[in-house]
């Protein structure tokens, strides 16, 4: 097993160190689909294990020899993250377990993160407070990401975490990080970010607006700009999940 512990928690190290033995028998689950997140109490901390699927051959030798794994990236890029500035939960550690030589399961541990609702909960719904919540979330992309040269390359709805504070104040917070680029993010770069959130065109109107005059750009270009960002964007996962569906059907017959 190879691992590596957030220096502020090495108290954790004998429950870490028997994740891979208990994960699948205890601990709460909050999220089970291609990965698995379930949250456990330990040591008055309530603690965050996403466990990512098992990958096929040629990543369990990648990940064990070449490149790291899906969960040695996500601490990595959050101890980035928090360093220059961002928002996303506190990591503690990573493991990866390896059978035969070759990678079998990553573990990516980080501190329980409270939040009241995600993007995800307000896009294509009516929510009372959507526009002032679309526009903090563009200066809260703009100033604690782009501007410190953070690139989330998953920048989905469901991965933008939101607290409502008082007085309409919200804070928020990314998750899934393990695809992250630390570059130079300019103005269309960061615009076309936003494309990831599958909104509609009035959704996307306000958030190009916000994030144009912050920048100091023109609003209307911004907006059809965001509106054929989004437009190509939609159009290749409509495109991507039309072959897998093609390719599916293939191996049935």
């Amino acid at each position: 097993m190879r691992f590596k512990i957030n220096p502020k928690y090495y108290g954790l190290e004998k429950f870490l160190k028997g994740l891979p033995g208990q994960f699948d028998q205890f601990g709460e689950t909050i999220y089970e689909g291609r990965n698995t997140i379930k949250y456990f109490e330990e040591n008055g901390l309530r603690i965050n294990v996403k466990s990512f699927k098992i990958p096929h051959f040629i990543n369990k030798v990648a990940y064990a020899y070449i490149r790291g794994s899906k969960a040695r990236h996500s601490y990595e890029y959050a101890m980035e993250m928090i360093r220059r500035g961002a928002n996303t939960p506190e990591p503690i550690a990573y493991l990866e377990v390896l059978r035969n030589g070759l990678f079998a399961r990553s573990y990516y541990v980080s501190l329980h993160h409270e939040y009241d609702f995600t993007i995800r909960d307000i896009i294509g719904y009516d929510y009372p407070d959507k526009e002032n919540v679309l526009k903090q979330f563009a200066v809260f992309t703009y100033e604690k990401l782009h501007l410190n040269g953070i690139h989330h390359l998953d920048y989905s709805r469901g991965n933008i975490l939101i607290q409502k504070g008082e007085a309409n104040k919200y804070f928020f917070s990314v998750v899934d990080i393990n695809r992250m680029k630390f570059e130079r993010m300019n103005y269309l770069k960061g615009l076309k970010n936003f494309a990831q959130l599958w909104a509609n065109e009035k959704e996307l109107e306000v958030v190009a607006r916000e994030y144009a005059r912050i920048n100091g750009e023109d609003e209307h270009k911004a907006i059809k700009l965001l509106i054929q960002f989004d437009q190509a964007h939609k159009l290749k996962i409509d495109r991507k999940n039309a072959l897998k569906r093609k390719l599916r059907n293939k191996t049935q017959v």
